[in-house]
């Protein structure tokens, strides 16, 4: 049986009536809300940070009320470097793990509020493997906002996580030691660029912005050409993965993963 996984990331709001880099971000998130649900209906959603850029809590709720109007679906939140985590909690945004079917979705906080790099240090990632060993299903996908891999842009893989690959061996070494999900895929946003790669065989995928998207290996800060986006995952129950980006302004159509 497919389950279908809807992520969005890097929304970037900012209070009604301001805009971001010439993009009105809310008016993004809402229409890349209303084609991707014109397409399918998600068995959960995931956001993974920089979700709003400025606003604090009033903007947070503005993210909610936006994912309330427009669907039902069960949504995981992972802080981004532009969010801070107070206002995230005050406002309600979920980041306890989400069950679909033979799946589980766990979140990574890679953030440290007000500073770009990500932090993940030796305590959040015992806590990971504890919160990942807890989850009683067969697979399981890592949420998260910094990429797990170089992207081939200097500015930005400066602020990624350290060393991803030991983060990502010990979630899948562990399995040997004690039941838990065997790591399936992991999903990340901080890029606004499209990325498919593999680590031992899993997929990595880096979803492009619901607002503006980076120029692709850029030696400094550069905007690119791409419009707002967002991905589908298919999960299916023998722990395989398909997966397919989609732009906003694209034929609608029947989401085929691949």
């Amino acid at each position: 049986m497919q389950r279908t996984l809807l992520h969005i990331t890097d929304c970037h709001l900012v209070p009604l009536g301001e805009d971001l880099q010439g993009t009105d971000t809310n008016a993004t998130l809402n229409k890349v809300l209303t084609q991707a649900l014109g397409e399918g209906t998600p068995d959960a959603i995931v956001a993974t940070g920089d979700l709003v850029h400025s606003g604090g809590v009033a903007v947070y709720r503005q993210f909610m009320a936006s994912l309330a109007s427009a669907t039902d679906a069960p949504l995981l939140c992972t802080p981004g470097n532009h969010d801070f985590l107070a206002p995230m909690l005050e406002a309600g945004l979920p980041m306890s793990p989400l069950q679909v079917g033979p799946w589980s979705i766990v979140g990574l906080d890679s953030h440290e509020d007000d500073t770009p790099k990500a932090c993940v240090d030796v305590q959040r990632r015992q806590a990971l493997v504890r919160l990942w060993q807890q989850q009683q299903t067969q697979f399981a996908l890592l949420a998260t906002h910094h990429p797990l891999l170089s992207i081939g842009a200097p500015w930005l893989d400066k602020d990624r996580i350290e060393a991803p690959e030991a983060l990502m061996d010990s979630l899948m070494d562990s399995l040997s030691e004690q039941p838990m999900p065997s790591f399936g895929a992991a999903i990340f946003g901080h890029a606004h660029q499209e990325i498919n790669a593999h680590y031992r065989g899993a997929p990595l995928f880096g979803t492009p912005s619901t607002a503006f998207q980076f120029a692709p290996r850029s030696e400094s800060f550069a905007m690119g050409s791409k419009i707002p986006g967002y991905r589908w995952l298919s999960l299916e129950d023998d722990g395989s993965v398909a997966s397919q980006v989609r732009w906003l302004g694209d034929t609608p159509t029947q989401t085929s993963l691949t």
